[in-house]
């Protein structure tokens, strides 16, 4: 599941991944919060973490997280993913350098270099 973290400015979107994230946490937490930061055509920042508890993504999700990104592709300014899930960090090394704005990978140890990357 996808929590959302709070302490960050309105233009961050910022969430946590626990568990199996399905479509359905993609639809109730993490697309109405991208619509949110990006009213009015706002630029917005993104930060996803997938720590220890995290347990991988079933295929919902997948296809959520395409139709999320096709939909908003050039929304982001920055994207910041925190993760030592290896599929993970190879996906995002594959496709960061196709996504509009800037998109940088760390890991779970680096959380909070991300968090203050995304806001700066």
């Amino acid at each position: 599941m996808f929590t959302s973290m709070a302490g960050f400015p309105d233009n961050v979107v910022a969430v946590r991944g626990e568990g199996r994230v399905s479509g359905d946490d993609y639809k109730a937490v993490l697309a109405p919060a991208v619509e949110r930061a990006t009213a009015g055509g706002r630029k917005a920042r993104l930060l996803i973490e997938l720590g220890a508890g995290f347990d991988g993504y079933d295929p919902s999700a997948m296809l959520a997280d395409a139709s999320l990104g096709m939909g908003h592709m050039a929304a982001f300014e920055r994207i910041a993913v925190v993760t030592d899930t290896d599929r993970i960090r190879r996906a995002i090394q594959m496709f960061g350098p196709i996504i509009p704005g800037d998109v940088r990978l760390f890991s779970t140890g680096e959380a909070g270099a991300a968090r203050a990357w995304i806001v700066a």
